[in-house]
């Protein structure tokens, strides 16, 4: 969907770069085996996020074995068991992406107009049987997704106000199954900080893109159009980085009960990744790589 939460691997553990690359490898799976095949187009590391954060409120234990694949036929390689955080997961990644192939039907013009619906044909057997198991979470996705709209299309002066709603979405994705109580409460925690984080990068990432083509974006309206100075993107960063410090206070409350490997990756991805994508975007820093030993994930 996405792409900005990811971890920053030169400061991974060697166990916590295995643990990151088989999770991901178990949701491309648990994606094909639940969803279809071509739900794998759509296999990103935000959520790939998802499933960690699910495993560490949980406290569900995954299981590991090798397999091959077709992107690397030749080695097997370490994959995640499918697990509940797996498929999971992989469900709410199907019906993000329909809502937004529907959004993009909306307000395309031309060609893109074709394609968008062309991809909604295409995905649409995969949207059904999601939410044919999650009734609940695309309820909560359909409603909060409809209000963000509304906001948008009024023209909001205020990065603070969308930012927020897709910070609720987040929170109730994250929490959906969650036993009530102080678990429940870390999971609303952090998902609101992710999902008003991820909200802000993505707009912030498309302020020349949305500056050409007019699409609503907050930052453009709330700066009358005018470009950001370095002052003006230390506000942001600040400002940023204030949210994600809210989901790593909530993060530091969990009981990992030794499942350090998974403790160290989550930390990773909030106090080094995150920041780092924060800098990249905003000031022009060098992109973030997620790769293996190898140089592939």
């Amino acid at each position: 969907m996405f792409g900005y939460v990811k971890p920053y691997t030169p400061e991974l553990k060697m166990i916590e770069n295995q643990y990151y690359r088989a999770a991901y490898c178990g949701l491309c799976r648990a994606m094909r085996d639940e969803i279809g095949v071509l739900s794998r187009m759509t296999l990103s590391y935000d959520i790939t996020f998802l499933v960690l954060a699910r495993l560490a409120l949980t406290g569900e234990i995954p299981e590991f074995h090798k397999k091959r694949c077709f992107l690397h036929p030749l080695k097997k390689r370490l994959v995640m068991k499918k697990n509940d955080a797996l498929l999971f997961s992989a469900h709410v990644s199907a019906i993000l992406t329909q809502y937004k192939i529907a959004d993009d039907v909306t307000d395309e013009k031309g060609f893109k107009k074709i394609g968008a619906l062309l991809l909604k044909s295409l995905f649409s057997h995969s949207y059904k049987k999601a939410k044919k198991g999650y009734l609940e979470l695309d309820k909560s996705v359909k409603e909060h997704l409809s209000s963000l709209r509304c906001t948008e299309r009024e023209k909001t002066r205020s990065a603070d106000k969308p930012a927020a709603l897709f910070g609720a979405l987040m929170s109730d994705i994250m929490t959906i199954g969650i036993e009530e109580g102080e678990k429940e409460r870390i999971g609303a925690t952090i998902g609101t900080a992710i999902g008003r984080w991820i909200y802000l990068i993505d707009a912030l990432d498309d302020i020349e893109k949305d500056r050409k083509t007019g699409s609503y974006n907050p930052f453009i309206l709330l700066f009358d159009g005018a470009e950001l100075d370095r002052e003006k993107k230390l506000d942001i960063k600040a400002a940023m980085l204030s949210v994600l410090g809210k989901a790593v206070s909530a993060f530091d409350l969990l009981d990992f009960d030794g499942r350090r490997d998974l403790e160290g990756l989550i930390r990773n991805v909030l106090t080094e990744g995150m920041p780092r994508m924060t800098d990249a975007v905003l000031l022009g820093g060098t992109e973030i790589k997620t790769t293996d030993e190898n140089g592939e994930m």
